[in-house]
C-alpha cells in the first residue's frame, strides 16, 4: 500500500515539474517564419535620406567572381505598403536605378547602359519576415513581378520577369538573395543570379 501511495505522489510531482519546464526549442523557434513583415529589418537596410543607397554585389558565374559595387541602388519605402523596400530614383525626374544590375545585363536589348534612359523604378521589391518573434534573422521575399526597361529608342520598352528570395541578418547587416529573371518576353528562358546587399561595404 505504501508503495502505491508513493508512486501516486511521484506521478503528481513529475507532472507538476513538467508544467514548469521551459518550452522546447521547436516551440520557441518555429519551422515557418512569421507572416508579419519586419520593420526593424527595414531600418537596418534603408535610411530615409536623399540618395541613400545600399552596397549591392552580383556573383558573375562566367568569371566566378563577385562584381564591384553596383552603384545607384537608391532604396525607397512603398507608399502603398510600407513593409516593402523598392528601388528607383525619386530625387531625379524621369530617372531610375540599376536594380540588381538589370541595366547592364539587358543592355544588348535596350541599346544602352544609361540608368536614366532605362528608367527602372519599382515601388515594391523586398519584404522581410523574421524567423520568430523578435528574431534578428529571417527570410527575404522578392516580389514576383514584371519589370519594364526603356530602350534607347524613344517610346520602346522591354519587359523582364523577376522573382526570388533569400535571407537577412540584422546583426551582420547582410542580405543574401537569389533572383531569377524570366526572359520569355525577349525570346529567352530564365537566368538566376546570387546577390549580396548591405548598408556597409563588403569584402568579397
Amino acid at each position: 500500500m505504501k508503495n502505491i501511495i508513493a508512486l501516486f505522489f511521484s506521478i503528481i510531482f513529475i507532472s507538476a515539474c513538467k508544467k514548469d519546464e521551459p518550452a522546447e526549442k521547436a516551440d520557441l523557434y518555429p519551422a515557418q517564419p512569421l507572416v508579419t513583415a519586419s520593420s526593424s529589418a527595414i531600418a537596418v537596410f534603408h535610411q530615409p535620406i536623399a540618395y541613400y543607397q545600399m552596397y549591392v554585389y552580383r556573383y558573375e558565374p562566367s568569371t566566378g567572381l563577385w562584381t564591384n559595387r553596383i552603384a545607384g541602388h537608391f532604396s525607397t519605402i512603398s507608399a502603398a505598403d510600407p513593409s516593402f523596400i523598392g528601388f528607383g530614383n525619386p530625387n531625379v525626374l524621369d530617372s531610375g536605378a540599376p536594380m540588381f544590375d538589370m541595366v547592364r545585363l539587358y543592355s544588348a536589348y535596350t541599346g544602352t547602359t544609361n540608368i536614366k534612359t532605362v528608367g527602372i523604378n519599382v515601388d515594391q521589391v523586398l519584404q522581410f519576415f523574421p524567423d520568430y518573434e523578435g528574431a534578428k534573422t529571417g527570410i527575404v521575399k522578392v516580389k514576383t513581378q514584371d519589370v519594364v526597361l526603356r530602350k534607347s529608342t524613344a517610346g520602346q520598352t522591354i519587359t523582364i520577369g523577376m522573382s526570388g528570395g533569400g535571407t537577412y541578418d540584422e546583426t551582420s547587416k547582410v542580405m543574401d538573395l537569389k533572383i531569377t529573371f524570366n526572359e520569355a518576353a525577349i525570346g529567352g528562358t530564365t537566368r538566376t543570379f546570387d546577390y549580396k546587399l548591405s548598408p556597409t561595404a563588403l569584402t568579397l
